[in-house]
C-alpha cells in the first residue's frame, strides 16, 4: 500500500512500514484494539475485541452503545493496535523508551445488518480470543439471534494503514558513554494465568487447556 497524507510519518520514518502481512500478524497477535472517532462532545476513544477477517476487522459492541450509533452513521474511525515487547533502557533517563509493534488504521465500518449473519459474526470473535470455546466438549452456548439484536459488529476494510516499529538498544549520545548505569532491554510477554472456576458450574468440568495469549484463530 503506498502512503497516504495520514499514515505518512512525520517522525522516525525508518521505524513505519505498509507491509500489510506485518500489519495482520499484529492485528492477529493482539487480544483488543481501541478505535478512536469524533462526536459532538469532542474525541473518544473506545477499547474493544476484535477479529481479522481476511482484508476487513471485524468490531463489536452495543447496538446502543455511542461507538456503534456514531460508527454505523458514517464517522471516520482510527483503529489502533499496540503490543509493548518491551521496555529500552540507556544510559540517560531521556533515551528510555519501549520496544513496541503498533498499527493504525483509518476508514468508515459498515454495520452487519442481517442479525443471523451478526450473531455468526459474534460467535467468531468469541473464537478469536478463545479457540475452541464453541465446540468439542463443555463448549460454550452459541450466540442466539435475538442476543444479536442488541450486540452490534462492524466491518472496517484495512485499505488506508500503516504500521510503526521500534526495537533494539536505546539511542544514548557519545556523552553518556561514561555514566555508569546497566543499558539494555527488558523483554516483556503477555502470560495467561490458572483458570479460576465459577461458583456455578466452574469446578463440574476441567479447566480449559485452550491458551487464548497464544493460540490465536483468523479467517483468511
Amino acid at each position: 500500500m503506498s502512503p497516504t497524507a495520514r499514515t505518512t510519518a512525520e517522525r522516525y520514518p525508518d521505524r513505519v512500514t505498509y507491509d500489510r502481512e506485518a500489519v495482520y500478524a499484529v492485528l492477529d497477535e493482539a487480544l483488543a484494539v481501541h478505535v478512536g472517532f469524533n462526536t459532538d462532545l469532542g474525541p473518544v476513544v473506545i477499547p474493544t475485541l476484535h477479529m481479522r477477517v481476511g482484508d476487513e476487522l471485524l468490531l463489536h459492541g452495543s447496538a446502543f452503545g455511542r461507538f456503534i450509533t456514531t460508527a454505523a452513521a458514517g464517522a471516520r474511525l482510527c483503529v489502533t493496535a499496540t503490543l509493548i515487547d518491551g521496555v529500552i533502557l540507556g544510559r540517560a533517563s531521556s533515551h528510555h523508551s519501549a520496544a513496541y509493534r503498533s498499527v493504525m488504521i483509518f476508514g468508515q465500518a459498515t454495520p452487519i445488518e442481517d442479525e443471523q449473519e451478526r450473531a455468526d459474526a459474534l460467535a467468531q470473535v468469541v473464537e478469536s480470543v478463545i479457540p475452541g470455546r464453541l465446540s468439542g466438549p463443555y463448549a460454550a452456548r452459541r450466540p442466539h439471534v435475538d442476543e444479536a439484536h442488541y450486540t452490534a459488529c462492524l466491518t472496517l476494510p484495512i485499505e488506508e494503514f500503516s504500521m510503526k516499529v521500534r526495537a533494539g538498544f536505546a539511542r544514548d549520545e557519545p556523552k553518556d558513554d561514561h555514566v555508569e548505569a546497566w543499558a539494555g532491554w527488558i523483554p516483556l510477554t503477555t502470560t495467561p494465568g490458572e483458570p479460576v472456576p465459577d461458583a456455578i458450574t466452574g469446578t463440574r468440568f476441567p479447566p480449559p487447556a485452550y491458551d487464548p495469549a497464544v493460540h490465536r484463530f483468523r479467517q483468511d
